[in-house]
């Protein structure tokens, strides 16, 4: 089917033609997508197949309706790997969502005194694990000190000791990983190890064109991948969204130079009202002139709604704060995008904090216990805890609990949800008629000013993403970080 284009997408077309590196900045909802369709047609300049990969499974199933078939190959990062390095672990049953802590403390042996003085067993072992995943990310060889987890810093009151855990953590990583490589051994992989093994091998694409979507969250071990093959590459992605980096995402828009560079800045998502609130986020916050494009054929509005269709926040704290109070305030039928469990984790952890005993889960594990939570909760950057301390002050945690489990699976079906809850993150991609923005955002502190209000550029990336996400309705009221960027209006509180 021909693709009616623009000049944006024209002028990516005749760099792509040359057959030369090609790098597309593709701003919020641009049509990157039916960019790289319509590049796609007009087959690889340099002869043979061509590869489209990105590490998002929705992003590629997508993709795999789209292009060409008889031309391109549609995978993901790990779909790459698996027939390589990971059936061997699948025929075993070896293949796990995620290795857990107790996994470790059993099969190796882990008791409180083997990371000592720094942590408990448990503890421990969600560093180990932290640990494989921060190498499974980089295009390092081998385990080193430098892949410990940023956890062995936070627990440590002296240099020394930071430097003394995180040996540990790595000498245990590297036990672990041995495990992880045998293949007679039991011990379970998540899909990122056997990616790393893969990866290792140095592996030759035979493609003579590699389209890499997403470039803007590309973990340095598929860019490294990538970057050593001999075909045409072709990155796409926007760099104001990458929100990924605590995971050991690099911006490939940012530190891949290529001989042609392109951008689409014409959205076909929103019109101009909530072009204009991004355009406000990338000036004000991170002082850059990209300026997005509304479509002028679909009326957008930014205003207070009563019923949106989701409300995004930055922190699961708030997430469940706002999912609590829409259910008690208008009692229906909700659904959180991407599921409850990592909800229910935040609120356990919670409860083993209150019990005097540290917990693993990531948004809790750098406190001791429930007092140290109460009183980081008065700072500034920990100022979203603040929501969970009074969630579980005035319902408890087997109350909230409760609460999201009473909504767990309704996000399969969203068309009959009243309402959805996301986190910025889990949202990024989506779409939606109309969004309202939680008021846990961060923004940069006021010009000099001293206060650690633990904002980094990041944080713009991920306001921006949140605003991207409306389609029709955009309603920041409560949004202090949005204020900031985009000025106050009238209806807004406190103005």
């Amino acid at each position: 089917m021909a693709i009616k284009v623009t000049p944006e997408q024209a002028e990516c077309a005749r760099y792509f033609v040359t057959g030369e590196s090609l790098k597309i900045n593709a701003l919020a909802g641009t049509g990157k997508t039916t960019t790289l369709c319509y590049l796609a047609q007009k087959g690889s300049p340099r002869g043979g197949r061509m590869l489209y990969t990105s590490f998002g499974k929705a992003i590629v199933q997508e993709a795999k309706t789209r292009f060409p078939t008889d031309r391109v190959k549609v995978s993901t990062n790990h779909s790459l790997a698996f027939a390589h390095a990971g059936s061997a672990y699948g025929r075993a049953g070896r293949l796990a969502g995620r290795v857990t802590a107790t996994d470790l403390i059993h099969r190796f042996g882990l008791m409180d005194h083997t990371f000592a003085p720094h942590a408990d067993a448990k503890t421990g072992a969600f560093g180990v694990i932290e640990t494989i995943n921060r190498f499974c990310q980089s295009a390092d060889k081998t385990i080193t000190i430098r892949h410990a987890a940023p956890s062995a810093r936070r627990r440590s009151s002296t240099a020394k000791a930071a430097g003394d855990y995180a040996m540990a953590l790595t000498a245990h990583a590297r036990i672990v990983w041995d495990q992880m490589m045998d293949l007679r051994s039991t011990m379970p992989i998540t899909h990122d190890v056997y990616l790393k093994k893969w990866a290792l091998t140095d592996p030759v694409l035979p493609y003579s064109t590699i389209l890499l979507d997403e470039a803007q969250d590309t973990s340095e071990l598929m860019l490294d991948v990538i970057s050593r093959q001999q075909a045409q590459i072709v990155i796409v992605g926007d760099t104001y969204q990458q929100i990924y980096s605590w995971r050991g995402a690099i911006n490939a828009m940012d530190s891949v130079a290529t001989t042609h560079t392109a951008a689409l800045c014409q959205s076909f998502r929103f019109g101009q009202a909530v072009a204009d609130v991004a355009n406000a986020v990338l000036a004000n916050h991170l002082n850059v002139d990209a300026r997005l494009r509304g479509l002028d054929s679909i009326p957008s509005r930014i205003e207070p709604v009563d019923t949106p269709r989701v409300v995004l926040a930055r922190t699961n704290s708030v997430l469940i704060g706002e999912l609590v109070q829409a259910v008690a305030d208008r009692p229906g039928r909700y659904g959180v995008v991407g599921g409850v469990d990592d909800l229910i984790r935040l609120v356990q952890g919670a409860q083993t904090l209150m019990e005097g005993r540290r917990t693993p889960v990531p948004d809790l594990a750098e406190f001791a216990h429930w007092g140290e939570v109460v009183d980081a909760a008065k700072e500034e950057a920990y100022r979203h805890l603040s929501v969970l301390v009074s969630l579980v002050s005035e319902y408890g945690t087997v109350t909230l609990i409760r609460i999201l489990e009473s909504v767990r699976g309704n996000e399969t079906d969203q068309a009959t949800c009243k309402g959805l809850f996301s986190t910025a993150h889990k949202a990024k991609g989506c779409e939606f008629d109309s969004v309202k923005l939680a008021d846990d955002f961060r923004y940069p502190p006021a010009q000099g000013s001293d206060e650690d209000t633990g904002w980094t550029p990041e944080d713009a990336n991920l306001l921006y993403v949140a605003a991207t996400r409306a389609k029709h309705v955009l309603d920041p009221t409560n949004c202090v970080a949005m204020r900031d960027a985009w000025g106050p209006r009238p209806w807004m509180p406190g103005t």
